[in-house]
């Protein structure tokens, strides 16, 4: 190939290049995988049961759009009655929830545990100072040193803070 050629089609092959980069950016954002972390230290039923709603909408999104996530519960303070599968003996076991309230709960966070993949976190010391059992958890909940802790931990590593109001 000739000096002039050779240039000719070098300087096509980076106009071409400069062309394509944006579109091979798009096609990378979209695969990146979104990573969101709600934080609960509440404990009222709706209010929580209207997180879960919003973390279904999001995981739902997201897989309807085939979008890799990774979605985190992290819980903490009175959250923790909600991730009981016994409430005996602890200081919500007199705290009555509203039985279809309590259903719509322990459905959603089937669903999005089994159905989604959203991991559930809960606090160590939350469990020692309320002197809870950890035995008294749903089998789906991994404990974490400190539920504000871990927050931190997890924003560092790129997930959205989200606290539903």
């Amino acid at each position: 190939m000739k000096k002039g050629n050779f240039l000719k089609v070098s300087i096509l092959c980076l106009a071409l290049a400069l062309i394509l980069m944006p579109s091979i950016g798009k096609a990378s954002e979209k695969e990146k995988e979104r990573k969101a972390v709600y934080h609960c230290d509440f404990g009222d039923a709706k209010r929580f049961d209207g997180l879960l709603r919003n973390m279904y909408n999001l995981v739902n999104y997201y897989t309807t759009k085939n979008i890799a996530y990774d979605v985190r519960l992290v819980a903490n303070g009175a959250c923790v009655q909600f991730l009981l599968k016994d409430k005996s003996g602890t200081q919500f076991e007199s705290k009555q929830i509203d039985e279809k309230l309590q259903k719509s709960i322990d459905e959603m966070l089937a669903s999005l545990v089994d159905g989604y993949g959203v991991k559930v976190e809960e606090c160590d010391i939350t469990l020692k100072r309320m002197k809870i059992d950890k035995g008294k958890l749903k089998p789906f909940c991994k404990l974490t040193d400190s539920g504000q802790v871990r927050v931190v931990e997890l924003q560092d590593e790129g997930f959205a803070y989200i606290k539903v109001e």
